[in-house]
This record gives structure tokens, sequence and C-alpha cells, in this order.
């Protein structure tokens, strides 16, 4: 795995947390605006940077599983970035 797609690993695997952390291990609220700071960052992205992050989650989403997995792959969307 070459550097760019490992630092998406690390997003995916954040974004990951954030989202299905229970209300217990982490407030909703933080877990939101850590997910728009995340969005907002990439959005100012290049236009040829968003495509290769959003394929990069897309060949990712593949070593997830069952909810994470589709969770991963939808994702670019979710940020903005496609």
């Amino acid at each position: 795995m070459n550097s760019d797609a490992r630092l998406v690993k690390i997003i995916a695997d954040m974004a990951i947390f954030l989202e299905f952390s229970d209300e217990e291990s982490l407030d909703p609220d933080i877990a939101v605006g850590m997910m728009e700071r995340i969005a907002a960052e990439l959005q100012l992205l290049s236009l040829d940077d968003k495509m290769k992050v959003a394929n990069a989650f897309d060949l990712i989403s593949k070593e997830y599983q069952g909810d994470h997995a589709i969770y991963i792959k939808e994702l670019p969307e979710s940020l903005g970035l496609i």
C-alpha cells in the first residue's frame, strides 16, 4: 500500500470510529464536528486530488466487511469529494 492509500486508510479508520462508536464512548456532537472538519479539509484539495482520494476510498472499502465496507465506499460522496 503506497503512502497516499495509507493516509486514506487512516481517514477511513477514523471515520468508522466516529460513525460507529456508541454514545457512551463518544459524544455524537463531537463525532459530527470532527467529520465536518475532515470534510472541510478534504474539500480544499484540487479536483484531481479529490478524485484520487475518492478512488482510494473505493479500493480501501474492499478491506472492510459489512456496514463498514458500505460506509467507506459511500464516504467520498458524504465528504463532498464527488
